[in-house]
């Protein structure tokens, strides 16, 4: 049996952190972690409903790249709401992409 290759381990393991960092008690004000997709090598596009806005935002990221500081800004109302970030979507799962891969 093959075993995955080092940095394919390495990504899933890093993965699976950034999943479990947004799975936490629900407050009402507080964008809700619905789900993720790998969109890439390194990429994943992370999927929140907004409490206060009738949408749900696709989220695209570097797993290589996720900190504290920008885990923090996925979960805030005031982030995800910047029309500056928006993009139109094309993926039938969210209203609105905000790319996140720069950051």
């Amino acid at each position: 049996m093959n075993s995955p290759e080092p940095g394919i381990e390495q990504a899933t393991a890093r993965l699976l952190d950034l999943v479990r960092s947004f799975v936490t008690m629900h407050v009402s004000w507080k964008p809700l972690f619905i789900g993720a997709v790998i969109t890439g090598d390194d990429r994943v596009r992370l999927y929140f409903r907004s409490p206060e806005r009738d949408r749900t935002y696709g989220v695209d990221v570097l797993i290589s790249r996720t900190g504290p500081g920008l885990l923090g800004a996925m979960v805030s109302p005031a982030f995800l709401a910047n029309e500056h970030l928006h993009r139109p979507s094309d993926d039938p799962h969210c209203d609105v992409i905000v790319d996140l891969t720069d950051h």
